[in-house]
């Protein structure tokens, strides 16, 4: 079933951009999109350019990823400057899928799934006779996240459908490639800033709706089931403390998994005017690498006057640093150390 629903996928129209206004407001508008990278970027020589797609066969279990040509295509999905997912992938906690449905004749191929504790990472090939290469402005899509006993857990759908689950992520990039005439990648990486995202052993992803969105504004809207089965990943955390203390800054949690970072804090004031520096806050490691915030979410506490933090960090716990640094520009600097 196909419908033009041109007020529906509207935005900037870029290939790399926040969600879609309609879409974007089934997320907490409190959510804040950051796009800060890390200022050294780390060289990796098997970044190769994406390539189309063989022919995906589905496959009953995931797989690691182990050769180059995997490696290559998952560019779009971890993004070249996305330090805390390239290190994951490298140590085997992105798994290619290969899973394949058809629904309203569109084909959608679940090529590659990360999930840590607070990020999760979906890439897609997507084969439809409405995608033409040149002519394609925005690619998106709606989904719903159940667990293993079938109660909803996230989606991300347009504000004119009912959502059942409490959801899990705050704000999400999406990144597509269009391959050639009837085929394109859709990348999308969703961060979770406030809550800890749960074991998705047995978890099912149902995708509801593609939508393109061509050169003149206009919007295509496939709604369709896509159902795919995903895989729990081998999630781990380290916890750290903080060493000495800050004054008007009081740290609540950090804690590092594969390939992300969560810190809370709280600052005296409430920050009406949004001046508290986000994107220049980072975390640093011994040798001085500095990782700045992906995604943020803030909190006003009226009746206490403080202001509660939430900050993930494309920062991975295979780096296993002992000890790093938060830096919040206009406070001392925050020593955290490994909590045994």
């Amino acid at each position: 079933m196909k419908r033009n629903v041109d007020d529906l996928v509207r935005g900037d129209m870029n290939k790399e951009q926040e969600l879609p206004v309609s879409i974007r407001s089934a997320f907490d508008q409190s959510y804040v999109q950051i796009r800060q990278q890390s200022k050294k970027k780390a060289k990796r020589s098997w970044l190769k350019p994406l390539s189309a797609a063989a022919a995906a066969i589905a496959l009953s279990s995931a797989v690691l990823i182990t050769n180059d040509t995997a490696l290559a295509k998952l560019q779009a999905l971890l993004g070249i400057d996305d330090s805390g997912l390239e290190t994951a992938m490298e140590h085997g906690d992105v798994h290619s899928i290969m899973q394949t449905q058809t629904s309203e004749n569109m084909t959608l191929t679940l090529d590659s799934f990360f999930a840590d504790s607070f990020r999760m990472g979906l890439q897609f090939t997507i084969n439809s006779e409405h995608i033409v290469k040149g002519d394609v402005n925005n690619l998106s899509f709606e989904y719903r996240l159940f667990d293993a006993n079938g109660k909803e857990i996230d989606a991300m759908v347009s504000d004119t459908k009912e959502i059942a689950g409490p959801g899990l992520f705050g704000s999400a990039e999406i990144h597509f490639d269009v391959l050639k005439d009837n085929q394109a990648t859709l990348s999308y990486v969703a961060a979770a800033t406030t809550t800890t995202v749960p074991s998705l052993e047995e978890a099912q992803l149902i995708v509801e709706a593609i939508h393109i969105v061509d050169n003149k504004g206009n919007v295509t809207s496939i709604n369709g089931e896509w159902v795919f089965n995903l895989k729990d990943t081998n999630t781990m955390q380290q916890k750290y403390v903080a060493e000495n203390t800050v004054s008007g800054l009081t740290l609540q949690q950090a804690i590092v998994t594969n390939g992300s970072m969560q810190v809370s804090y709280i600052i005296d004031g409430l920050d009406e005017d949004n001046s508290h520096p986000l994107f220049e806050t980072s975390i640093v490691t011994s040798e001085g690498e500095a990782f700045y915030v992906k995604n943020a979410h803030v909190e006003r506490l009226d009746k206490e006057q403080q202001t509660v933090i939430n900050l993930v960090f494309p920062y991975s716990v295979w780096n296993e640093q002992p000890s790093l640094s938060l830096k919040v520009p206009g406070y001392k600097e925050l020593k955290l150390v490994k909590k045994e």
